[in-house]
């Protein structure tokens, strides 16, 4: 993974990850620094938010490719 920042790209290299008091806390390393990410429960909505545009996509394709498979197939 990599992490933009003002000083540049650096990797960050996750090393583990556990749940903590209702949040999903990856450790790593960044660059030369410890880090720490906390994913809340209220940072939820702005994730499903974000996931939720490639899923619809997804599940659009899926049915348009179902449908494309129905209507060539020859009938009996």
């Amino acid at each position: 993974m990599k992490v933009s920042s003002p000083i540049g790209d650096l990797p960050f290299e996750p090393q583990r990850i556990a749940i903590k008091a209702r949040r999903v806390e990856i450790s790593g390393v960044m660059g030369a620094w410890p880090a720490h990410v906390q994913i809340d429960v209220k940072d939820l909505p702005a994730l499903v938010r974000i996931l939720a545009k490639p899923a619809g996509v997804a599940v659009a394709t899926a049915a348009l490719l179902v449908g494309l498979r129905r209507l060539t197939r020859p009938r009996p």
